[in-house]
């Protein structure tokens, strides 16, 4: 295990990036809870507009902010958080009407089962933080838990690398490829690439879509 993402901790071994936003797990949060949840995901708002409320699943879920406002909307939210200093934030924040657990990528492991397979999944500055290597079995087990007709939403983020919280290259050419590997469609949501709306200028993001075959954004 290379010493650049893992660290020993007594006789545990621990993953550098999730020890880290546990150890800053309230900067994080109130950074997060600073930009809206709407505003943040303008560029798919659109694309939440058009599916009828169900079983959602935010991986990743940080402060709880995504889960709360798909929460207040209607939806039945699964918030998975490998963090336990955010993840008990984040279930200050939503209280019991969102169902927290202790899952990451690639495998989600203790990921609570909802009574079918989810209608969207969201990844928001998520997919940056896994290895390639591990990208095909993460979207695998991701699309084994999307239901048919569901949407899953992933946040692309382009910019100089955090050296606290390892991250590596992403591209919507690789998503799209991993998309059309399971029989599902890809969409770019937005052309070209969006400011970074806590407004640090070496940071860029692009919204990605993947859907079922014919399925066209709005």
């Amino acid at each position: 295990m290379s010493g650049k993402t893992w660290i020993w901790i007594g006789e545990r071994v621990i993953d550098k990036t999730i020890l880290h936003y546990d150890q800053h797990a309230r900067r994080y949060q109130s950074q997060y809870d600073s930009v809206a949840a709407a505003d943040v995901h303008a560029e798919w708002v659109g694309v939440l507009e058009r599916l009828q409320p169900g079983y959602a699943l935010d991986v990743g879920a940080g402060s709880g902010r995504d889960a709360a406002w798909l929460d207040r909307i209607g939806w039945r939210v699964t918030a998975a958080e490998p963090s336990p200093a955010l993840r008990e934030l984040g279930r200050q924040r939503t209280g019991s009407t969102v169902q927290w657990c202790d899952a990451r990528l690639p495998g989600l492991e203790g990921l609570a089962a909802p009574a079918r397979e989810y209608d969207l999944i969201l990844l928001s500055a998520v997919w940056m933080h896994l290895k390639p290597e591990h990208r095909p079995r993460a979207f695998a087990r991701l699309d084994g838990i999307l239901s048919r007709q569901g949407v899953l939403i992933i946040t692309l983020r382009f910019g100089a690398p955090d050296p606290d919280r390892p991250m590596y290259a992403v591209s919507a050419q690789e998503v799209e490829r991993l998309a059309h590997a399971c029989g599902r469609s890809f969409h770019a949501l937005s052309e070209g690439l969006a400011p970074d709306r806590l407004r640090r200028s070496e940071v860029r993001w692009q919204t990605v879509c993947v859907a079922s075959e014919g399925w066209n954004p709005p």
